[in-house]
């Protein structure tokens, strides 16, 4: 199957890349970060390739065609090589048996198909997904099948035609290319979301060892990525329940997320649970590809620390003493090389005066003064050091990386300048950031400009906004907020910064400028959004935590008990939070068999755009087709100018004039109108909606005799 030949493809390109600018310490992190440069950069440039031919009739297949073009130019000409070694010195992993490594990632593997086939699935040939994630899915399944099925060159959101796409879809889009080269959309989004998991998996173990050298802490921090949620809402949960066995069955069959308490926006929509990695499968592989940059520093930090030379002396050469090596008595403790040295000069130096050569014999003495007489203050200060290209090759890439992120997930972009700004701060050697965060910006402000107000907040709203959700906050409300959020985790952390080094707390306090910003920006329309910078900084709190939790546990039988009951109290809640994901009613969208959809993929066109409700999901936007006006929440949060679409929707749906009606449906390039229950009932046209002019003057091409589409009638708009 092609989609399979595109995947191991994908695969291979990247690892031919990264391999260029990355070592790695296993082969599993190989594997990730291969995988995760290759998604992203065969998406951009499969996007870039159907874009250049847009007026063809299938983009999608120029597109995989250039890919191809540039995956054999890479496989054929660009030089095979080990993976770079950038730095002095063997790559290695922390002692360990392989086989719980391998286990861990097993564990891992089958948690991700349960929740990434739990979460949308394709039963009998129709879209099923949880009504926890249906918004979503509702969005961007739509934006997919726009791709697959649609004409969506140059990009357009099915939400708000006429405009630029202004949201994160590479991800969705790649969906939609591996569906178009034979897999089930579905299963193409599933299987690249369940490969992305696991690779996070890879490199948040192999970052947790690098910085804490144990492959223990490691698997711990796996464990606690996916019981991400630790708030203290399960102790009133349980303790309202009348017994143990009432609690056990309240637990099983829940349906809803722990409520935390807090009247505040999203608090019981489970936005710092794992489910959230479920639901916006693009942020996983986007916090892959910032694990991938900051493993690199840290290792790079981390090697050229225990690297470093130790610092020159200040006295003169001339007053240290030089060891007498044929009569000294400590001549034993000079290192046997040194000593093979100097027999090698001196047989060399009694060659040279048999000859009789004093040009010969002068160049001999010179090599030996400079192998053996060590070098002067002056000589060592004035000696250039040699510039390391791998590292700063391996820098500029990097920042490549982190600048690509703007349509794979914005807000992990903006993490990404706020944690590598931060460790700017925190750590020396800046001029390899300085350069990171520039190559970085050069990249991404081309498409940030192209995304505008999408990235960023709205003409008018200040960028400042202290106190994130919470109304009227104040300092102590925050921090009530954050104790109750993440609960038993601040303990551990308290723990694992006690024994930390200093290196490795001012890394932690880097990344909690992340919690910093969360509660003094507003990165977006919608304030909520920053809760994904909270996602970011809870992966790395459970790698520390996890740090602090092996730390606890080392030694006595009494310490390990201690472990697993902190364990359980930090993760008690997230156990608890899985359940309303399995037990989660679904929404089935029909497809295969759909009367509806067979009529619109047979009679109207993939570029046609239709008004009628503000749907987030239904069979015209699961044909690939467009709304004139879709479910507004996602165009408000993306920055489009709804006010304005709102007022257009109202005015077409309030003329009576039937030529006016159609020159202003033909100035909005709307092909069909398609009226249901739902729009009679939308708040944006009731009282004033004229029905009866489309029934009077409109050629009717569909009608829900079998009421199964709240009795929607299409129209079509009769062309000039």
């Amino acid at each position: 199957m092609l989609a399979i030949f595109y995947l191991a493809a994908m695969i291979y390109f990247g690892d031919r890349i990264s391999r260029y600018f990355y070592r790695f310490h296993s082969t599993q992190q190989r594997f990730a970060t291969a995988f995760l440069i290759g998604l992203l950069l065969s998406s951009g440039i499969t996007y870039l390739g159907a874009l250049s031919f847009s007026r063809a009739a299938r983009p999608l297949l120029f597109g995989n065609l250039v890919f191809l073009v540039i995956f054999l130019f890479v496989a054929l000409k660009m030089p095979a090589r080990k993976p770079s070694n950038y730095l002095d010195g063997e790559t290695g992993r922390p002692p360990g048996k392989a086989h719980w490594d391998w286990l861990c990632l097993s564990l891992c593997f089958l948690f991700g198909c349960w929740l990434m086939w739990a979460t949308l699935s394709f039963p009998d040939g129709d879209f099923q997904f949880g009504f926890k994630s249906w918004s979503d899915f509702g969005a961007n399944l739509s934006v997919a099948q726009s791709f697959l099925l649609g004409h969506n060159f140059p990009s357009e959101h099915p939400f708000f035609p006429g405009e630029t796409l202004r949201y994160h879809f590479l991800f969705w889009f790649q969906g939609a290319n591996f569906a178009f080269l034979g897999l089930p959309l579905v299963t193409s989004v599933n299987l690249l979301s369940i490969l992305s998991l696991l690779s996070l998996l890879v490199l948040i173990i192999t970052f947790t060892e690098i910085i804490f050298e144990s492959r223990a802490v490691g698997r711990i921090a796996a464990a606690l990525f996916v019981l991400a949620a630790s708030s203290l809402s399960y102790i009133p949960y349980l303790w309202a329940q009348p017994s143990l066995n009432a609690a056990l069955q309240a637990v099983l069959q829940t349906t809803q997320f722990l409520n935390s308490g807090y009247p505040y926006r999203g608090e019981d929509w489970g936005a710092l649970t794992v489910d959230i990695f479920a639901n916006q499968r693009h942020l996983i592989s986007a916090v892959g590809l910032l694990f991938v940059v900051v493993i690199f520093l840290a290792d790079f930090y981390l090697h050229t620390q225990k690297n470093r030379p130790e610092p020159v002396s200040d006295i003169p050469n001339e007053a240290i003493p030089q060891p007498d090596i044929s009569e000294n008595k400590e001549a034993e403790n000079i290192p046997q090389l040194e000593i093979e040295k100097i027999a090698v000069l001196e047989n060399e130096d009694e060659a040279v005066l048999e000859t009789k050569d004093e040009a010969i014999l002068e160049n001999v003495v010179s090599q030996a003064d400079e192998t053996i007489q060590p070098k002067t203050v002056s000589e060592s200060k004035l000696s250039t050091p040699k510039v390391n290209w791998g590292v700063w090759n391996t820098i500029v890439f990097s920042g490549v990386v982190i600048g690509l992120l703007p349509y794979w997930n914005s807000a992990v972009l903006v993490a990404a300048f706020i944690l590598l700004g931060s460790l700017w701060l925190f750590f020396p050697r800046r001029q390899y950031m300085t350069v990171l965060l520039v190559v970085a910006f050069l990249v991404s402000f081309p498409q940030l400009i192209m995304l505008r107000s999408g990235t960023f907040t709205q003409a008018g709203q200040s960028l400042f906004n202290w106190g994130y959700i919470i109304a009227e906050p104040t300092p102590l409300k925050i921090f009530q907020y954050l104790g109750w959020t993440f609960g038993f985790k601040w303990l551990l952390l308290v723990v694992a910064l006690w024994f930390l080094s200093g290196a490795q707390r001012r890394f932690f306090l880097a990344v909690s400028s992340l919690v910093a910003v969360v509660f003094l920006f507003q990165l977006s329309t919608d304030a909520f959004n920053n809760h994904k910078l909270l996602n970011i900084w809870n992966i790395f709190a459970g790698i520390f935590a996890a740090y602090g939790l092996w730390r606890v546990g080392r030694g006595s039988v009494l310490r390990h008990v201690l472990a697993v009951c902190l364990a359980l109290a930090m993760t008690l809640g997230a156990i608890i939070d899985i359940f309303p994901v399995y037990n989660d009613t679904k929404i089935t969208i029909a497809y295969k068999n759909d009367r509806l959809t067979q009529w619109l993929l047979a009679n109207t066109k993939p570029s046609d755009v239709f008004l009628t409700h503000t749907f987030l999901t239904h069979p015209i936007l699961f044909t690939g087709r467009k709304t004139f006006l879709g479910y507004t929440l996602f165009a408000w949060t993306a920055g489009y100018n709804v006010g304005e679409r709102e007022a257009i929707y109202k005015q077409i749906f309030q003329e009576r004039n039937p030529e006016q009606l159609i020159r202003l449906l033909r100035k909005y390039k709307i092909a069909y109108v398609g009226i249901d229950n739902d729009l009679r009932n939308n708040h944006l046209v009731k009282g004033f909606f004229n029905e009866t002019v489309f029934q009077q003057n409109f050629p009717k091409v569909f009608e829900d005799t079998e009421l199964r589409y709240a009795t929607l009638t299409i129209y079509k708009v009769p062309v000039e």
